[in-house]
């Protein structure tokens, strides 16, 4: 089953972040599934996530995810990632590092805990100065 979650994992990177197909969300994402970690509160289901893929999708353009790392624990996949895209706003590249990590339940993606460094996004964007860090 490692092997089959991995592979869901790669498919959800490479066709909803890389190439854009919002209806694969639908596919792998458990319709009761828990996104942590993109927001103040959990994301719930597809109707919970999709807000959030499409303000990122609004406000950034070429994204790229590379999946630098995966490892697999029972039903548990975790992924280390390097993200590129260019913001929308000024043109300029973008790019910062995160960790996924999904509890997969029949081929779908039940829980996920997200760790991407939204800083250093916000820092290369303009919206968070360094002084403010102070």
């Amino acid at each position: 089953m490692s092997n089959q979650n991995k592979e869901i994992m790669l498919r959800w990177y490479d066709e909803v972040w890389n190439n854009g197909n919002e209806n694969v969300i639908d596919e792998i994402m458990h319709p009761d599934a828990k996104a942590f970690g993109l927001g103040a509160e959990p994301l719930i289901g597809p109707p919970g996530f999709k807000p959030f893929y499409k303000a990122f999708n609004d406000s950034y353009s070429d994204i790229n995810v590379v999946l630098d790392k995966i490892f697999t624990d029972g039903d548990y996949v975790i992924c280390l990632c390097t993200a590129k895209a260019t913001y929308k706003e000024t043109g300029k590249p973008v790019n910062f590092t995160g960790t996924s990590i999904a509890l997969m339940e029949n081929g779908q993606i039940k829980l996920a805990w997200n760790h991407f460094d939204f800083l250093t996004l916000n820092l290369q964007t303009g919206k968070i100065k360094e002084e403010q860090l102070v």
